[in-house]
């Protein structure tokens, strides 16, 4: 498992995290989702913006939130 800053590892093991921690208050859907807006939206406003560090760590955020949610629908966790 890669688990070096921003690898699709990382990002895997962050947002379920993030989804564990609201699981009480939010569906899995909405806590992911939750998640992978406020990780995009506040790395709009780096200023790196344009740098292709950025780039790799989006694409790694929308592999490992496609496969998270995956793995929910296989769980019949997606609602």
């Amino acid at each position: 498992m890669n688990t070096e800053i921003f690898s699709v590892d990382y990002f895997k093991e962050a947002l379920k995290t993030h989804m564990n921690k609201n699981i009480d208050a939010v569906k899995p859907i909405h806590s992911l989702n939750s998640y992978y807006r406020s990780i995009v939206s506040s790395s709009l406003y780096e200023t790196r913006q344009k740098s292709i560090d950025l780039l790799v760590r989006l694409r790694n955020l929308d592999q490992a939130y496609n496969e998270v949610k995956a793995e929910l629908r296989e769980n019949n966790l997606l609602r």
